[in-house]
Formats: structure tokens, C-alpha cells, sequence
């Protein structure tokens, strides 16, 4: 548990009175400086704090905007620069408060984590809790919605663990003044023991309250052990005055007695160039030590707080055997919002699908649209560099089937041969349906086709409409075949479909599910019978069925979709990825389910949904969903969906990310 690359916790007290006298809104020296940098895709997070976890950087914080009584969303990077998010694994927030205790005034979080969990203490109603979650994007839960201290009002939870394996909490009392104490923990953080709480300090310096308040404040404690010494950081005075600085006290011993430096404050207005600068967290990045933290909004606004971040130098300067921190005030900045989940390649498919061929040492990228009555590809040599390459597939062929709808084709290369799997509305329609749809398979010699139908009919037909395609091998080399029976004339009973008739007039709700069958060793016949394998929630009260229903709870269309589906093999089970909602709307979105056999029995993720819209927090992508999976050149596993953005309109455009699975083996989508 990574407790030495600190995460770091303050809090905002809003209850406490500002003193507006003092000269304290006067303007400083260093105002000229990048105070006047005003970023509106900055990362507006108070109290921030940065937890390291496979090769991202997580931050977390105080929410700054209209939010910030949901909870805590999280924000994620790979270099500390480029910032994607909120990515948290529900609709941005790695916790919400209907997950944990709390009402209001969620402040201040940290997160660490510890044999293969993830925890997050945090600041709401002034108490202090603890959650957990499998992943660090969340949710972040409790069993029991509770605090972690009895009485009182505490704030500014940091969890410390020394090198003897004890673990400490140190956190603010609010006690005639915020006052900064500590206490061993329980070993299983069900509580403080309450025999060793002891303060450690108070505001008392004459930088500590240029106000001159009469309540006075010292909070925000975060805790890092040097050779002998720990070395606390926090900040005092109110948050809103622009005095708001960053001192460090030291000690031999974890409860004290805490020494502050003479040369406090180490950070401030006058060093940063921002008003209202502190609040922070330590971590490391290699060898080098930085400071997060936030600043107010600008010189005479104190709310949004920008988060920054500034290196720090804890070694080189030092007074005997005592390190004096030093910040690198030069490179103090902002943090910029870049979110690259905005970003498509160049391509409007639906339903896209690549394939990597290793004969050519290309990628080919195949999917709806483009063309009538068939399919065209494009090739890549790099994923990001595309280049159409034609018609593949053309329905008006000897043996075509399909007359129209041509959908979601798959490609896969098997003994020297490319067999494309795809959907469309089958010729053979007595009973006139509106709906005729079924799957058939082509064959071709290259990538590039042409694609040639054998049999002039589908590849089976189970009495109802049935689309999107996909093809698993087993490690035992059996072949399945997984589908979706469309909505069409399917009607189903449920709770949300009687709420929904009743909210919206709807005379029913038709819903899709997802099947599998077996294919034989030619991949051109099924074998047994359709196994139903994922179906939308029946209940309101299923986790799954909020994000699963909201094309139905919005009144956007009487229908409840799950399609798309796509089959993986890995960490010792199967991943079935799908897309639930209306695919033409906003709310189309990919969740998952595991089993240990192809055929089920699934549960769907607690995370889903993995890929959504992200338009409702800032983005301008939305109608993300059907997924598919592949291998590139390197053998590492990249998903592919469309969706649409702000820039686009309507056509739906291609997106390729990575993913990557958590220390819980949970599936996630790379989305920045």
C-alpha cells in the first residue's frame, strides 16, 4: 500500500465566517503573474489529491461546480499534462452518496490501496468515512453506511501508515478553531482507538491568521516520513481569503511534538502567483516529488478552485539533519482538461470491427455504411492513418440473401480463408414484416474480399428477427455463434416497462436479448438450440437497470435494447461486452458480463456502464456503443465502437482505445 506517495485530503468549511478586513483582498506584488491565466478547460477540483495506480495518475477532489454534493468524481492522466475525465464508473463519479454515508459537504478525499482493494476516506455532513471499491474509477461503497468516529465534528481524513505497519489517521477537530490531530487506527479502519488521539497543532503563527479570527484555522494535514523525521504539510487561514497558504512542521515521532520551519509559509499567493494557493497532496512521479493543490478561480473570485500542481524538492536544502521543502514556484501551473475521448480517426462507420491480418501487416477496418447493399473496408498500417479500399461485400450477388439493411459485419481469418458474419433484411418474407432480419456468413480469399454467399440463405433461422453477429473460439477450438433477437414484436412484462407505460402512455415495451448457439467446424451451421445469455433488468431496483433503461425512463422510445455483443477470453473467464438503449439516441451506451463458459451463466459489472456519453459533463461525444475487440501488431488488446459528437452531428464516427483489466479483473475501456 502506497501511504509514502501520499494522497491527500482537505476540506472546505463553509459554515466558518470570513473576515474581510486586514487588507486581505488587497493585491500582491506577484499579481501580474499567471493569475492572470484564465483556463475554462482547467480541472476545477479544491482539496485535490493524486493516487498512482498501473500507469495512471487518479485525482480526486473537492467538486467545484454544481455537483459537489454527489460525491467525488476523478479525472485520470498518464503524464500529468494531458488530463481525461470525469472517468469515474458512474457517469464520472467514483462515488456517489447513495453509495456511502453522507448528505451534503463532500469534501477533501483520499485513496489508497491495500491487498488488491481500493479505499477512499472523505469529509461529509464534518465527518469522516471510509469506502471501498475493486477499482480506483469506482464505485466506492460501504456495507453499512457509517463514520468513522463517534461525536464531534472531524474533517481532512489523511491515512498515514509508519514503517512499523501502524496505521495513524491524522485529520482536523473543530474544536475553537480547526485543530489538526492524529490517532492510530484499527487495523481494519472499522474505527480510531480513542486512548492515543492527541493534537498535534494549531494555527497560532501570524501567517497562519492574517485575518486576525477569532476562530482559526490549521487543516488539510498530509504526512510523509524522511529518514527519522515525518514531515507534516498543511495549510492555514480561511480557505476563501487569499492568504490561504501551505506551511511544514516536523517531528520524531508521529504524535509529536510537531516543530513548524521558521521560513513558513513554504507556498502561497506570493510564491505562486494565485490567490488562495493550498489545500495539497504529496506523490511522486520517479524520483521527483510534487505538490497538487488548488488556487482560487482568479484575484477577486474565489469559487470554481483551479487544481495546479507544483515540483517540490524535499532533500537538497537542509538545516542540520532537517530537510527544509523546497517548491520549484517557476513551474507552478494549472491543470488543462484534455480529453481525447473527443477524438475519433477520420472514419464514419456504425458497428465497426477490425481486423489485424498478419499476411499483409495491415489492419482492416470494416462496419456499417459507406455504401448501398454491402460493406467497403478501409486499411491501416498504423490505426491512425486510414485509407478506403473498396467495395468487399455486394448483397446483389448470385447467391445473396439479404435485400436491404446491410449491418455490424465481422470478419475473421480461419485456415487460410476470411468468413465475414453480418446482418440484413432476408428476401423471404411472407408474412411482410418490417422487420426481417437474420445473419448470414460470406467467404473470401483476402480481407478485402469480394466476399462470395454459398448457400443463398441465411445462416439459420430461429423463427424471429435476429442481428449483429459475433464469433468466439473456445481454447478447446468449439465455435459459438452470439446474436441478438431484435425488439420487433417482442413485448415483454417487467416493472420499469408497467412504470414506463404508465409515465409515457406506451402501449408496451419490446425489449432485445442476447443468444448464443454453437457453430460446427465449418462455422457455416449451428448446432443445438439458442441460449438465452443476456436479457435488460426486469426490476427498478437491478443496479443495472437505470443506465440500462434510460432511452425507455427519458420517453425517448418504447424499447430496451441489449445488442452489440462481443465475446473475450481472458484472466480465467468470459467477457461479454453489450450496448443497452436506442442506437440513433444519445444514451447508448456498453456495460459487460462474465461467466465461466460461453454459454453462460453471466452477471453483469458492477462498473457498467464502461462506455457512455459524456456530453453531460462537459464532453461532446454521445451514442457510444457497439463495441468489438481485437489484437493489434503487439498482441495488445484495443476496442473499437462509434459514436457521435458535437463536431460530427449525426454520423457515427470510429473510436479505437485501449483497455485494460483492474487488480479485481475488471474490464475497462480506456476512454482518454
Amino acid at each position: 500500500m502506497k501511504f509514502y506517495v501520499l494522497l491527500f485530503i482537505l476540506s472546505v468549511i463553509d459554515s466558518l465566517s470570513y473576515a474581510t478586513g486586514h487588507g486581505i483582498f488587497t493585491q500582491s506584488p506577484t499579481d501580474s503573474m499567471a493569475r492572470s491565466v484564465t483556463l475554462e478547460n482547467g480541472i476545477f477540483q479544491a482539496d485535490p489529491t493524486i493516487f498512482y495506480d498501473n500507469g495512471y495518475y487518479y485525482l480526486y477532489g473537492t467538486n467545484g461546480d454544481g455537483d459537489k454534493q454527489l460525491g467525488f468524481k476523478v479525472y485520470r492522466s498518464k503524464d500529468l499534462k494531458q488530463w481525461a475525465g470525469p472517468i469515474g464508473a458512474k457517469a464520472g463519479f467514483a462515488l456517489v452518496k447513495e453509495d456511502v454515508f453522507g448528505t451534503k459537504g463532500f469534501w477533501a478525499p483520499q485513496v489508497w490501496s491495500e491487498q488488491g482493494k481500493f479505499y477512499m476516506a472523505y469529509t461529509a455532513d464534518e465527518q469522516i468515512a471510509i469506502a471501498i471499491s475493486d477499482s480506483p474509477m469506482g464505485p466506492f461503497k460501504q456495507v453499512i453506511a457509517k463514520t468513522l468516529i463517534d461525536g464531534g465534528k472531524q474533517i481532512d481524513p489523511y491515512v498515514f501508515r509508519d514503517s512499523d505497519g501502524k496505521k495513524y489517521l491524522f485529520h482536523v477537530r473543530l474544536v475553537e478553531g480547526n485543530r489538526i490531530f492524529v490517532a492510530e487506527l484499527k487495523d481494519d479502519y472499522s474505527g480510531i482507538k480513542k486512548e492515543t488521539l492527541k493534537e498535534c497543532l494549531h494555527a497560532e503563527k501570524a501567517w497562519e491568521n492574517t485575518a486576525g479570527s477569532t476562530w482559526s484555522v490549521s487543516e488539510g494535514p498530509t504526512v510523509v516520513k524522511q529518514g527519522n523525521h515525518y514531515y507534516m504539510f498543511y495549510s492555514a487561514n480561511d480557505f476563501r481569503n487569499k492568504d490561504y497558504a501551505v506551511g511544514v512542521a516536523v517531528a520524531d515521532n508521529v504524535y509529536g511534538p510537531w516543530k513548524k520551519i521558521e521560513t513558513n509559509p513554504l507556498l502561497s499567493q506570493h510564491t505562486s502567483g494565485f490567490a488562495g494557493t493550498g489545500h495539497g497532496d504529496l506523490f511522486q512521479k520517479g524520483q521527483q516529488w510534487y505538490y497538487i493543490c488548488h488556487t482560487h478561480y482568479s484575484d477577486t473570485q474565489v469559487a470554481p478552485r483551479r487544481t495546479a500542481i507544483v515540483p517540490i524538492d524535499l532533500a537538497s536544502d537542509r538545516q542540520s539533519d532537517i530537510a527544509i521543502p523546497k517548491f520549484d514556484s517557476s513551474k507552478f501551473r494549472l491543470l488543462e482538461l484534455v480529453n481525447k475521448s473527443d477524438e475519433p480517426i477520420d472514419v464514419a462507420f456504425g458497428d465497426p470491427f477490425i481486423l489485424y491480418d498478419q499476411p499483409t501487416d495491415l489492419y482492416y477496418l470494416y462496419g456499417t455504411g459507406g455504401t448501398e447493399n454491402g460493406f467497403i473496408a478501409y486499411s491501416s498500417k498504423d490505426l491512425r492513418h486510414w485509407k478506403e479500399a473498396g467495395k468487399v461485400y455486394d448483397g446483389k450477388q448470385a447467391k445473396g440473401w439479404g435485400v436491404k439493411d446491410f449491418w455490424a459485419p465481422e470478419v475473421y481469418a480461419i485456415n487460410n480463408k476470411y468468413y465475414m458474419y453480418y446482418s440484413a433484411h432476408w428476401k423471404e418474407n411472407p408474412g411482410n414484416k418490417l422487420e426481417n432480419y437474420r445473419i448470414g456468413v460470406a467467404v473470401a480469399d483476402s480481407p478485402l474480399g469480394p466476399f462470395i454467399d454459398l448457400t443463398g440463405k441465411p445462416l439459420f433461422d430461429p423463427g424471429y428477427p435476429i442481428i449483429d453477429a459475433n464469433v468466439f473460439r473456445d481454447v478447446d477450438n468449439r465455435n459459438y455463434l452470439f446474436y441478438s433477437r431484435c425488439c420487433y414484436e417482442h413485448p415483454v412484462a417487467s416493472e420499469i416497462a408497467d412504470w414506463a407505460k404508465s409515465k409515457w402512455g406506451y402501449n408496451a415495451i419490446e425489449e432485445s436479448w442476447v443468444y448464443g448457439i454453437e457453430l460446427d467446424s465449418s462455422m457455416q451451421h449451428v448446432i443445438g438450440k439458442p441460449v438465452l445469455l443476456i436479457r435488460p433488468p426486469a426490476r427498478m431496483s437491478d443496479a443495472q437497470s437505470e443506465w440500462e433503461s434510460r432511452s425507455v425512463s427519458s420517453g425517448e422510445i418504447n424499447r430496451r435494447w441489449t445488442e452489440g455483443s462481443f465475446l473475450i477470453h481472458a484472466k480465467g473467464q468470459y467477457y461479454m461486452m453489450y450496448s443497452a438503449n436506442y442506437f440513433a439516441g444519445a444514451n447508448y451506451a456498453v456495460g459487460y458480463a462474465t461467466a465461466k463458459s460461453p454459454l453462460g451463466s453471466y452477471e453483469k459489472s458492477q462498473t457498467n456502464p464502461i462506455i457512455e456519453k459524456n456530453t453531460d459533463r462537459g464532453g461532446i461525444v454521445s451514442g457510444t456503443g457497439h463495441n468489438s475487440i481485437f489484437r493489434d501488431r503487439e498482441g495488445k488488446l484495443r476496442c473499437v465502437y462509434h459514436g457521435r459528437t458535437t463536431k460530427t452531428g449525426d454520423k457515427r464516427m470510429v473510436f479505437i482505445r485501449d483497455i485494460d483489466f483492474s487488480q479485481n479483473n475488471q474490464l475497462r475501456v480506456l476512454t482518454d
